[in-house]
């Protein structure tokens, strides 16, 4: 899995990791440096010598240097993560897996924001960057695993999702009701293993789709938006600005060939 460099400074590279096709699905990887790992979208799991466990948009990785990492897909090759590789290999802290506390969430943002300006300002990178590894180093110990009954109810949701997401009237709300699970506890269960409420595991699902296909083909955009799940025009926008902070048709023009991929909001 490449890394998509978006810039280089003194101490850090940033950049996204996005899955090619026919990649394996389990691999063992050799870490020159410290990193931070925000996971926009999916979920993996990572094993070290300092631990291990799940990743998902609610738990950053804090990779340490030089050591080996085995890292599994077992839900499928479907996650975005965004980078933070530390040249200095500063010492990343005990803990393999952080929770993602609201300030770890403001300054992934104000990150995000700073590598989508035309001319990112290498300092304020390096800031933000540094302040988030001071972060996760204060952050009040080891993110724990969701437990094997959560994770196997959510797994029979997330291939019911990955089979018909493109289908507009598809529901997880629904599909929980259908077997007795209240939305309430649907609601827990999905942020306890992906981080993610199902709403937005859904159209994350969707927004994906659809950017795949926006930088790939030369369906029109309303096409696309029926293909990937959206039943109106309006939502398919709205759905996608909030992801990419961009429209449809401007991620066509800006990323069309590239092979490239945008970073989520």
């Amino acid at each position: 899995m490449p890394l998509i460099e978006r810039i280089r400074t003194g101490q850090v590279l940033t950049g996204s990791f996005v899955h090619r096709p026919g990649e394996a699905a389990v691999a063992t990887e050799w870490w020159e440096h410290s990193c931070v790992a925000f996971t926009d979208f999916g979920w993996w799991q990572v094993r070290s010598r300092r631990g291990g466990g799940t990743v998902t948009p609610g738990r950053v990785l804090v990779g340490a240097a030089e050591a080996e990492h085995e890292c599994r897909h077992p839900g499928g090759l479907d996650d975005r993560v965004l980078c933070v590789i530390y040249l200095g290999d500063p010492d990343p802290g005990p803990a393999v897996l952080v929770r993602q506390s609201p300030a770890l969430r403001r300054a992934r943002r104000a990150l995000t924001a700073a590598l989508r300006l035309p001319g990112p300002d290498r300092d304020e990178v390096d800031a933000l960057c540094l302040a988030m590894l001071e972060l996760c180093r204060d952050a009040p110990g080891r993110s724990g695993s969701p437990s094997a009954r959560s994770g196997g109810l959510v797994t029979r949701l997330r291939r019911e999702a990955a089979a018909r997401y493109t289908e507009p009237e598809f529901s997880l709300v629904a599909e929980a009701a259908a077997v007795g699970m209240s939305t309430t506890r649907l609601v827990h269960l999905f942020q306890d293993v992906t981080g993610l409420t199902p709403h937005r595991y859904l159209l994350g699902l969707r927004t994906t789709h659809a950017a795949r296909l926006l930088a790939e083909t030369a369906a029109p955009v309303t096409e696309i938006c029926f293909a990937s799940g959206f039943g109106s025009m309006t939502r398919f926008h709205a759905a996608f600005r909030a992801a990419f902070g961009m429209t449809p048709t401007g991620y066509r023009l800006r990323y069309a060939g590239s092979g490239e991929a945008a970073l989520s909001v």
